[in-house]
């Protein structure tokens, strides 16, 4: 017979557990939201302003600011230079620039800092760096731009930061109290009369196959051959995904930004003196999109090229075949056309090469081979399969 005092004791501990539970669930639950409250979500609108002024004149305008989040922000609003790294193009921001190196990377210079005909950050006045954005709500920052009257021709670049300024007490401890600044940039271009623009806006200084993706024994095996020349190139590569290497230098004392596109066209190999009017295959094409360069500084452009298959195969085929096809099933003789623009000028470069898929080539051949082999061991046997059947 059943105890009812430890029936009693069994209740009470369930009920215990129970409690325990649900006050755990109910600390999650909470801890949950209140993490979801302290999210921070700040906008900037415009993120960038684009200015070509000219000296002594003065320009306002605004920001807006949009808090998306569910918590009120402090804000406080500063004003830097920046800079540009050589080929990442990533902004690097610095206090003081040297006059005759603007947009230098590294740690500031104190010679000719203070000069604000090259420190733009010292044009810009925010009319209220400080201010508390609530949750939902938005705000216009008003500023003004003042370019000194010997301000320097050229190119500026500034940028204002928008700072979160929480206090301690909104982070938990042991956690990282890292909070993203929004950035607004600001792209100057002086003008002044009488300046000479140079003769090339902007130079490739680099358009190539990487080498890692060369055939280089085949190359070295194909130019024994025909006996090329030292300035010939002869250039073999396994497949049509190709990543070119392509770098810009922008040679002017302003900021740049060329766009443009790089074709591949297959060149006839019956035609010796292939020109490229001629040419009427187009294997692919990649946009190169708009990218700044600043003044002075060369920037590589990720170029990735895949050509472009027959629509039929793409209704039909899914997409692991297309892919295999599209990086082994193409071979033969290409040109890699690039074209790019920068305002009314027109830069072209072109590459040729071969595409050689050796490995596609090799298995082909092998499972040709032993399918030769089986035809010439049991030809007795699969002609007179063929004559039963032809006589049915």
């Amino acid at each position: 017979m059943e105890n009812p005092l430890n029936n009693t004791k069994n209740l009470l501990n369930y009920t215990k557990r129970l409690l325990v539970l649900v006050s755990l669930l109910l600390v999650f639950v909470s801890g949950l939201c209140f993490g979801q409250q302290k999210e921070i979500k700040l906008f900037v609108s415009p993120e960038i302003f684009e200015l070509e002024v000219k000296r002594g004149q003065i320009l306002e305008d605004k920001i807006k600011i949009y808090n998306k989040g569910g918590v009120s922000v402090p804000i406080g609003v500063s004003v830097t230079n920046f800079g540009a790294q050589e080929e990442s193009g990533t902004i690097t921001f610095y206090e003081k620039p040297t006059p005759k190196e603007p947009a230098e990377v590294g740690p500031p210079q104190v010679e000719g800092g203070d000069d604000i005909s090259y420190n733009p950050r010292k044009w810009i006045k925010i009319e209220n760096p400080n201010f508390i954005l609530d949750a939902g709500e938005t705000e216009e920052v008003k500023f003004s731009v003042a370019i000194p009257e010997n301000a320097e021709p050229g190119g500026h670049y500034a940028v204002a930061l928008f700072e979160p300024k929480l206090p301690s007490y909104y982070f938990e401890k042991g956690t990282v109290r890292a909070i993203p600044k929004i950035g607004v940039l600001f792209l100057f271009s002086v003008e002044v009369e009488g300046l000479t623009k140079p003769e090339e806006l902007l130079t490739v200084v680099e358009f190539a196959i990487p080498e890692k993706l060369h055939l280089r024994k085949l190359e070295d095996f194909f130019v024994k051959i025909v006996k090329a020349t030292e300035e010939e190139k002869f250039i073999i590569v396994e497949t049509c995904h190709l990543p070119f290497i392509l770098s810009i230098k922008n040679n002017d004392i302003y900021h740049i930004k060329p766009e443009g596109k790089l074709e591949i066209f297959r060149i006839p190999l019956t035609n010796a003196n292939h020109k490229l009017t001629d040419t009427k295959k187009t294997v692919g094409e990649t946009e190169i999109k708009e990218t700044t360069i600043l003044p002075g500084k060369t920037r590589k452009f990720p170029v990735e090229f895949k050509p472009n298959l027959p629509k039929v195969l793409e209704k039909y085929l899914p997409a692991s075949i297309l892919e295999f096809i599209s990086q082994n099933m193409l071979f033969g003789k290409y040109r890699a056309l690039l074209d790019l623009k920068v305002g009314n000028d027109t830069i072209n470069k072109e590459i040729e090469f071969w595409v050689f898929p050796w490995k596609v080539v090799l298995f082909t051949s092998f499972v040709a081979f032993i399918f030769l082999i089986f035809l010439i061991k049991y030809r007795k046997r699969i002609k007179l399969a063929i004559g039963v059947l032809v006589k049915k």
